[in-house]
């Protein structure tokens, strides 16, 4: 079968193609991809993708996976495909409103969540720390409110597998004041 490139659409579909790098590399709307060698507007990121037996087309604009169509007739998929990728490089704002829509449901989200991951692991590194300097760091029942990891490794969880959970862990992107 070969080696692809694969990119999913808002519902889940996967759509493989063989046109880019083919390394197996996922991407999803708002993901950077690589220049196209047969870019339609020269080296500038612009282009689209056509994959008839998935009866889809992906859009990439500034090396931004940006949109995608999809339809059963293949000669509409094509008319609709170009008429849609010209509209967004001749009105920068339609696609300033698209970048912008993609930032606030996709990227936001996806930087809180791994915010929250990032603060976890720099709060289990300290804790880890502290504990090694000072094994009886949870006395009293203040430092067992400021301290959630130590009781952990008082009780042989490893560093490396409170990090993994904390890597694999899925985050709500609501704050919370436990978090």
């Amino acid at each position: 079968m070969g080696m692809f490139d694969s990119f999913y659409t808002n519902e889940g579909k996967e759509i493989q193609t063989k046109k880019l790098n083919c390394v197996l590399d996922n991407y999803y709307i708002g993901d950077t991809v690589p220049n196209y060698e047969l870019n339609f507007d020269g080296a500038t990121g612009n282009y689209y993708l056509i994959e008839e037996y998935e009866n889809t087309s992906l859009i990439i604009i500034n090396n931004i996976f940006v949109d995608y169509l999809i339809d059963t007739d293949h000669e509409k998929l094509r008319t609709n495909t170009n008429d849609v990728f010209k509209t967004y490089l001749a009105n920068p704002a339609l696609l300033s409103l698209k970048l912008s829509h993609i930032i606030k449901e996709k990227l936001n989200p996806q930087r809180t969540v791994l915010a929250k991951k990032l603060n976890t692991i720099e709060r289990i590194l300290r804790e880890y720390k502290t504990y090694q300097n000072d094994p009886s760091c949870l006395e009293g029942n203040f430092a067992r409110l400021c301290y959630r990891y130590v009781e952990k490794f008082k009780q042989g969880e490893s560093l490396d597998s409170l990090l993994t959970e904390a890597i694999n862990s899925e985050y709500a992107t609501a704050s919370s004041l436990f978090d």
